[in-house]
């Protein structure tokens, strides 16, 4: 009889966590004059990298209801996701806007704080130094509300700020931030364990939860 009542008990459980997965289907708006497009589709509350290697939509799984930040990175087009974008079983879907990418930059109009240097090689102490500086942060991709006595309160605790970007993602932005994120990562790992991660604002690009 016990063995029947958890067989139950699984089986029921497994189809609760069926029916709260969502199916989200990836839309390219595209104002390029691109007529095919390479580049990587990103979730960061899953840690999923899906390939792109067209127009057509296509379609990612999803843990439940809620707000999500998606990233895409081509070196094709511009993307643009309104991020955070709330999904839920009614409404699935996400569209990313593409657009043609300038032919120069000025870079005297890319402000200073999006000159990120890489930390990824830093040991410990030059990361221990950089925060003394108060030059080490996490890099948030996309339109992301960030709360500021969230995050003051966790730079006071743990030494780390935050950066947040716009939602156009380029090939040395896409890279920096992935390497960034990581490095920091595994440095507050090593410090502290990993409970400071019950304490951040926000999930910063690239990385999973507890």
């Amino acid at each position: 009889m016990k063995t029947v009542i958890s067989i139950l008990i699984v089986t029921i459980s497994f189809s609760s966590t069926l029916s709260a997965q969502i199916t989200a289907t990836i839309v390219f708006e595209n104002h390029s004059d691109k007529t095919t497009i390479s580049g990587v589709f990103y979730s960061s509350a899953t840690n999923q990298s899906v390939p792109i290697h067209s127009l057509e939509n296509i379609s990612i799984d999803l843990p439940e209801n809620g707000s999500y930040n998606f990233q895409f990175y081509s070196e094709d087009v511009r993307a643009f996701i309104p991020n955070p974008v709330k999904i839920t079983h009614r409404k699935s879907t996400v569209i990313i806007k593409l657009e043609n990418k300038p032919e120069r930059v000025d870079l005297s109009s890319i402000p200073n704080s999006f000159l990120i240097k890489n930390i990824s090689d830093f040991s410990r102490e030059q990361i221990e130094e950089a925060i003394t500086q108060n030059t080490i942060n996490f890099i948030c991709h996309g339109l992301v509300s960030l709360n500021s006595e969230s995050v003051q309160s966790f730079k006071n605790e743990f030494g780390v700020g935050f950066i947040s970007q716009n939602c156009v993602i380029d090939p040395v932005s896409f890279k920096i931030a992935m390497a960034n994120n990581k490095r920091i990562e595994t440095y507050l790992n090593l410090k502290y364990g990993k409970g400071w991660k019950n304490k951040l604002p926000m999930l910063p690009f690239g990385m999973q939860g507890t």
